[in-house]
Order: structure tokens, then sequence, then C-alpha cells
């Protein structure tokens, strides 16, 4: 057992609780009385000393002076850095209110000169379009005067040609007319006799060297009729006509009656061929040419043999097909060449515009 000692203590409200404590806790509370007993000696020293308080009391004096004097200069270093911070500022200020006036006045001379250069470009353009507005009404009128000028000269001549047309004979002349030149301008080298005079020996014998070929030519506005078919065999077989090697009869607008378009018929010996609508395909008749000198320079072939007929036939229809489709195909691209060249005519003429500005 640890040394005790024994003390005796006054009677009261706090020895009676510090009583009541086990021996562990008044040791821990007599360790932390005497702690801050000691460290509170400069409190006990304070505990009735005037002398003591009066050098408090001067030495609080003291600093509240010095913290006076401190909040002082405090307030005028701060008042010192406004004034400088405001004149640093306020000359920056100055400086950035002088670049944008100054900016101001270049942005106020550059919208100036962007309008002077609008309003310039606008006069220009607005002459350039009234020129060309000029340009196209002068030449919109001379085209229209010259489509009046020249639809006046096609109803003049419509109504010449409708004078013609209700004139059968007029007719046939003016078709004997078309197919005379077009002939001449597909066959250069030969020989073409007007026989429309000669009774049975059709309109046209065309010549070259040694081939022979009897042209009927028809110029209706409805189909040819049997009867004028009877009478192109009859024709064909007259004693007259032995010099005959072949012969086509032309429809100039219309079909022929109970005949296909390019069908191919056996008469008397001679290889014929009918064509429908001669007008819309004249170079047809250069196929059938060249078809029937084919024929005649097979001298073993007997073309009167029905069989042999039925071949060519089919043959010559084959051939016009063929033909037709490539005229189609060429006519396409044809338009087309035309369409892509005045869209080519269409691109220089907005560079050229573009250029002229």
């Amino acid at each position: 057992m640890d040394d005790v000692i024994e003390l005796y203590l006054p009677t009261g409200a706090i020895t009676d609780v510090f009583s009541a404590k086990c021996n562990k806790d008044k040791l821990r509370i007599i360790e932390l009385g005497t702690i801050m007993y000691d460290n509170g000696i400069y409190t006990q020293q304070c505990w009735g000393d005037k002398e003591w308080q009066s050098k408090m009391n001067i030495l609080e004096e003291s600093y509240k002076s010095q913290i006076f004097s401190l909040e002082t200069n405090n307030i005028s270093i701060l008042k010192e850095s406004q004034t400088s911070i405001h004149k640093q500022y306020t000359s920056r200020i100055d400086t950035l209110q002088q670049t944008i006036e100054s900016l101001e006045q270049r942005n106020t001379g550059l919208l100036s000169q962007f309008q002077t250069l609008h309003d310039s470009i606008e006069n220009k353009f607005n002459e350039r379009l009234k020129e060309r507005l000029a340009e196209n009404t002068t030449s919109h009128n001379s085209r229209c005067e010259d489509l009046q000028k020249r639809l006046d000269i096609y109803r003049d001549d419509y109504e010449v040609l409708l004078g013609r047309n209700n004139n059968s004979t007029n007719k046939g002349q003016d078709g004997e007319n078309a197919l005379d030149m077009q002939l001449n301008l597909m066959f250069p080298k030969a020989e073409f006799d007007d026989t429309s005079k000669q009774p049975g020996r059709g309109d046209f014998i065309m010549r070259d060297d040694n081939f022979v070929m009897m042209i009927e030519n028809k110029n209706y506005s409805k189909n040819v009729q049997k009867s004028e078919i009877d009478k192109f065999y009859t024709d064909l077989k007259r004693e007259q006509n032995n010099d005959i090697q072949c012969a086509v009869m032309i429809s100039m607008k219309t079909g022929i009656c109970n005949r296909p378009d390019f069908a191919f018929e056996v008469i008397a010996g001679k290889p014929i061929l009918f064509i429908h609508k001669w007008n819309e395909n004249p170079f047809v008749l250069k196929i059938a040419v060249n078809i029937f000198k084919n024929i005649l320079s097979q001298n073993t072939i007997d073309i009167a043999k029905a069989d042999i007929i039925t071949s060519l036939n089919n043959i010559s229809k084959l051939v016009k097909r063929n033909f037709s489709s490539q005229k189609n195909m060429i006519d396409k691209h044809h338009s087309e060449s035309l369409e892509n060249l005045s869209q080519c005519e269409g691109f220089f003429e907005e560079l050229y515009s573009i250029i002229n500005k």
C-alpha cells in the first residue's frame, strides 16, 4: 500500500463534493488544481496589487495608442494605395478610351468606304443590267420580227400548199419533186428518168451501171389502196418493162393497204419492196437498193421460190428494224449532243458575263 497523508479541510459545499470522490479522482483534482494555480500566478499577482494594476492600465493605454497609430497609418497607406491605383487605372482607362475612339473612327471610315464601294458596285450592276435588258429587248424584238417574217412566209407557203393539196394532180407533182430531189442527194452517181408521163412505167427509173429499178411514188393522205397495188403488179408484168430488174412502191406520208412496211415480194421474177411513210425516213430507200443489188448479184438463187421469198422477206424486215433502231439511237445521241452543246454555250455566256462585270 502506498504512503498516505491525512488532511483536514473545513466543511462546505466544495469540500463535501471533494470528500465524496474516490482517492483516484481526488488525486486528479489536486493535480489539476495545482497546475491551474501555478499557471494563474499572474492573476494572483493582480489580486489586491494597485501598483501592478496601474502598470497594466498604462500598458493598455500604450497599446491602444499604438493600435490607433497603426490604424491611422494603415488608413493613410490605404488611401495612398487607393489614390495610386486610381491614378494608374484612370490612366489605363483613358488610354483604352482613346484606343476605342480611334477604332470607332477607323470603323466609321471603313463603313463609309464600304458604303461607297457598295454604291459603286450597285450602280455598275444596275447599269450593266439595264444594258443587258436593252440588248435582250433589242435581240428579242429583232427575233420576234424575224420569226414574224418567217411565219408570214410559212403562212403564204402553207396557203399555197393547201391550195395545191386540194388538187390531187398538184399533190402528186409535189411528191414527185420532193422524191426527185432526195433521190439525187442519196444517189449522186445514178441516173434518174422521170417516167411519170409514160403509162405503166412508174414515176422514176433509176439506172446505176447495170442496175435498173422502177420507183412508184404515192403522195396520198390515206393509205395506198389495193387497186394501186394491182396496177403496180400489172405494170411490172408489161413487156415494155422487161428492162426493169426490181421495183419499189413508196408511200410518202401513209401506209400501204395489206402490206407491212418493207414487205418483200417477187412479181414476174422481179424483187419488189413496199415502203411506208417515206418522208419520215428517206434513207430507208438506200437499204432497199442495197438489198436489190445483193439479190441480183446472186445468179444461182431462184428468188421465185416461196421459201426464198419468205426468207428474204424476213431478212428485209430485220434489216429495216435494225436500221430504224440505229436511226433512233443516232437521233437520240444527236439530240443529247445538241443539248450538251447548248448547256456549254450557256456556261460560257455566264462566265463571260461574270468576267465583264
